[in-house]
């Protein structure tokens, strides 16, 4: 009986190789598809782009006063300012009149007497007019009228700590140097805004690379893609075959796993070779061959097989199977940020994206290839194997047919 099952079993796997020339036919057609995908996605998130941020600000200066004129032409002369904002000399009727049609972001208003209140400690403030409905605009403006009040509050702080303090011990005769020497050592973190931030990568795809990130997505998407090809493997056999079959002793559940692990087979074979055939070429930068990848491409293969299988057995295969493997491959990829990347989704997508299985077949790719393998997303890959396989057995049985 166990040879008789061994043997259904390899005859199995032998006709499901059959497909691997028609298989890799298909392979092609859609890579060029997941190619251009890539590069577009890539284009998207290419640090080359232009992403400065232009914030147009209405300078609203008492007339007359020479000395607050002067800064904001300097000011606003500045390469590291340049790149954000743009000073626009206004009056007051105006400047509320442009921000209200939305020209600029903001007005600040600059009180007579700035510069010698400045100088003298009073500190009349300047009066910041920023709109109800702020842009993002808007709020980096907010953030760096905040930035400059903390750097002036600190400095004044500075330069009245060290004044009383020497005229405390007595030292007269250096508060005016000292006061020199720590204006020139505010103005130029004043100056250089890049003094008051901590570099920071920020990116859509977290520790991998853009091109990292699609190659993983789209190993995912050609695996869904691909699979439609071998739909027609759990398709309803001739009703003599199966009673045949399980005159023999082979059931009809049997039958359907020797299909499983045929296909799964078949792919985890092609797309091993195609990797090993990939780290040899100018993609080794991002594909680099190990066990924890092989175990990892084996146990994705393993789980999206299963998720087709199963889909084929609510759709009967034919069209229906087809149809809900493509838009449910697409739809998950989609809302795991596998083609645009979360960052642009909206959030009841992204939260959608995060608990579907395409979010775990393709971190535990990019974990295999760019650093340890992600147990809990192998743990979870494993388990969608184990239940859309025990599923579509399930629907096997329950709907009574011999697929």
């Amino acid at each position: 009986m166990i040879k008789k099952h061994l043997l259904f079993a390899f005859f199995q796997i032998k006709s499901t190789f059959r497909a691997v020339p028609r298989l890799i036919l298909c392979t092609a057609v859609f890579a060029a598809a997941v190619i251009v995908i890539g590069l577009c996605g890539n284009e998207l998130l290419s640090d080359s782009q232009d992403r400065t941020v232009n914030i147009n600000v209405a300078a609203v200066i008492p007339e007359g006063d020479t000395s607050v004129a002067l800064g904001f032409q300097v000011i606003s002369s500045m390469d590291s300012l340049k790149s954000m904002c743009r000073f626009i000399a206004m009056d007051h009727d105006e400047a509320i009149s442009a921000l209200r049609d939305g020209k600029i972001s903001a007005i600040i208003e600059i009180p007579e007497n700035f510069v010698d209140d400045l100088m003298y400690g009073k500190n009349t403030p300047a009066t910041i007019t920023i709109p109800e409905n702020a842009g993002m605009e808007t709020l980096i403006f907010r953030s760096m009228i905040s930035a400059g009040a903390k750097s002036l509050a600190s400095s004044e702080s500075g330069i009245y700590a060290v004044s009383d303090l020497l005229e405390y011990y007595g030292y007269h005769d250096y508060v005016t140097a000292s006061q020199d020497e720590l204006y020139d050592f505010y103005m130029k973190y004043a100056f250089n805004r890049m003094y008051f931030y901590d570099g920071e990568t920020v990116s859509a795809t977290g520790q991998t690379s853009s091109a990292g990130y699609y190659i993983c997505s789209g190993i995912i998407l050609l695996l869904l893609l691909c699979s439609m090809v071998t739909i027609d493997r759990f398709s309803n056999r001739p009703p003599a075959v199966m009673e045949s079959l399980k005159t023999g002793g082979i059931s009809k559940t049997y039958v359907r796993l020797c299909e499983y692990i045929g296909v799964v087979l078949m792919f985890f074979v092609l797309f091993t070779a195609i990797l090993i055939i990939c780290s040899h070429t100018a993609a080794s930068e991002y594909i680099t061959l190990n066990a924890g990848v092989i175990l990892s491409l084996l146990l994705v293969t393993a789980s999206v097989i299963a998720f087709v299988m199963f889909l084929c057995c609510i759709g009967d295969c034919g069209l229906v199977s087809t149809m809900l493997v493509f838009l449910t491959g697409a739809f998950m990829l989609y809302a795991g940020g596998r083609i645009v990347p979360g960052s642009y989704l909206p959030e009841i997508i992204e939260k959608t994206g995060n608990v579907l299985p395409a979010k775990s077949w393709c971190t535990l790719i990019e974990s295999a290839f760019y650093r340890t393998p992600d147990i809990n997303a192998a743990l979870i890959c494993a388990a969608y194997a184990v239940l859309f396989l025990g599923a579509g057995i399930l629907v096997t049985v329950i709907k009574g047919r011999d697929r």
